[in-house]
């Protein structure tokens, strides 16, 4: 349940454009999500662990990142790959390979895994992220410099064969603070 300033600060990061803010459990944002039909944009804000190698690492489990996306949702990768190969004048043969976790939720933006629900998401745009302590105070330049040296670089998807990614994220449902979805913003109680 968002109790805190901070945690509530968290939700609306960066301000959604929208005026109509409604709370929401994270059980009725999954049976939202459940029902929706069709592509829609989205903006989430979501709080995760930085993915971070863990040797030597004196920041490990002592950080979060509070991210700010907007994207797509109820959209087919396969086909957003091959849209984006014919506007580079390439072949568009791109055929997806099986998901390497998790099950789709056929008609859903939803994957399932081991009892846990994802947003699956095509991001569009990052529209800001930072880090935070445990405590959600932000982080100076000089601990996030440190912290930086421990981040992991993600790699590029190797199949796509455009020159623009198509960027593809699953947000775990429990992660998502926020979320603007048809003209309201939905903070996510947990």
């Amino acid at each position: 349940m968002i109790t805190t300033t901070k945690t509530i600060s968290r939700a609306v990061y960066s301000n959604p454009t929208t005026s109509i803010v409604q709370g929401i459990t994270e059980i009725q944002l999954k049976d939202m999500l459940l029902n929706h039909k069709g592509c829609s944009p989205v903006t989430i804000v979501s709080m995760t662990d930085p993915d971070m190698n863990k040797t030597g690492n004196p920041f490990f489990g002592l950080v979060k990142k509070v991210s700010r996306v907007n994207g797509m949702i109820g959209w087919s990768y396969e086909n957003a790959v091959n849209k984006q190969l014919a506007r580079e004048d390439k072949t568009a043969d791109f055929v997806a390979k099986p998901r390497k976790w998790g099950i789709r939720l056929t008609g859903t933006p939803l994957v399932e895994n081991k009892g846990n629900f994802y947003l699956e998401m095509k991001v569009e745009k990052s529209l800001d992220h930072r880090y935070e302590d445990l405590q959600g105070n932000a982080l100076d330049d000089s601990t996030l410099a440190q912290v930086r040296k421990f981040i992991k670089v993600k790699a590029k998807p190797q199949t796509q064969g455009t020159d623009k990614e198509i960027i593809l994220r699953d947000y775990k449902l429990e992660n998502i603070l926020s979320i603007t979805y048809k003209g309201t913003c939905y903070l996510v109680t947990h």
